[in-house]
């Protein structure tokens, strides 16, 4: 694994300039970015990764991964990219940036295993365009049962990745999807230890967004800060610990009271609490 640092996933800072992006994720006492490459943000496109890395690099800040979306296409358990696919990872690869990540739910509408070996074949694409570019796919347990998506947790993560070697293609783990799927937080970690480039500390619980009288109660996630969510972050953190995890720790700034300047607030509060975590005991001799 590399050497322990700590990220910021940029999505709630949209409008600023690189430069005031770079200021301002020093200020808040992160040395990394994880960087959404999408429509409206300061890089959008993978000719636009390099410049990024360099500029953001004059304010001692890393692009340590970059939330982006692989399109391949998948044809009798066979797939091939398409799009621009291979485009990034070649502009991940030369600029060095070393992981892509992914959220990744189930389609309810296939089974079980039909997820799984429908998946298998986007990331077999993965693997041989990571082992060819030097950049691995990092694949994050999610929920979005919004959009008939399923939760897929650890031990789903653990069946889907485990034959893929964790240079290209390995798990994220994240805290907040591992606590809406009610997990033991150190035993998920556990489950993917070997597979892991990436841990992820958010936190959420559920809560139900009608009432009594519905015919049938819905539920939504509420995000929110280090000790008020479902997931058990001084467990996971005690764990990573102790096995002396030294890769990347993102922070992916979620919260559902999303103002920005709350959102610096709450990110700040976190990273204390992560760093604390990590840290602690060796920062007190």
């Amino acid at each position: 694994m590399n050497k322990l640092q700590y990220a910021v996933f940029t999505k709630p800072w949209k409008t600023e300039s690189v430069d005031e992006l770079g200021e301002a994720v020093r200020a808040m006492g992160f040395d990394a970015v994880e960087f959404p490459l999408r429509q409206g943000y300061q890089a959008q496109e993978p000719k636009d990764i390099a410049a990024l890395v360099k500029n953001l690099g004059k304010h001692g800040v890393k692009v340590a991964s970059m939330a982006a979306g692989i399109d391949v296409a998948v044809e009798q358990g066979r797939g091939e990219p398409v799009g621009t696919t291979e485009a990034l990872y070649a502009a991940m690869g030369e600029a060095g940036v070393p992981i892509l990540r992914i959220c990744q739910g189930f389609d309810q509408d296939k089974s079980f295993w039909e997820n799984i070996e429908h998946l298998k074949a986007r990331y077999d694409v993965a693997a041989r365009l990571g082992e060819k570019y030097g950049v691995c796919l990092g694949v994050q347990m999610h929920h979005n049962m919004m959009h008939g998506t399923g939760l897929i947790g650890s031990y789903d993560s653990y069946i889907l990745l485990k034959d893929y070697d964790p240079r290209y293609v390995a798990a994220v783990w994240d805290a907040g999807h591992s606590g809406l799927c009610f997990e033991n937080a150190a035993h998920s970690l556990d489950c993917l230890w070997e597979h892991l480039c990436m841990v992820n500390f958010k936190q959420a619980y559920w809560q139900r967004k009608n009432g009594p009288e519905a015919a049938a109660a819905q539920w939504d996630a509420y995000w929110t800060t280090a000790k008020h969510g479902m997931c058990d972050w001084d467990g996971a953190l005690a764990y990573l610990r102790q096995r002396g995890y030294s890769g990347t720790v993102c922070l992916p700034a979620e919260y559902s009271d999303s103002a920005i300047a709350h959102v610096e607030q709450f990110a700040r509060e976190d990273l204390i609490a992560v760093k604390a975590g990590l840290e602690g005991e060796n920062n007190n001799g």
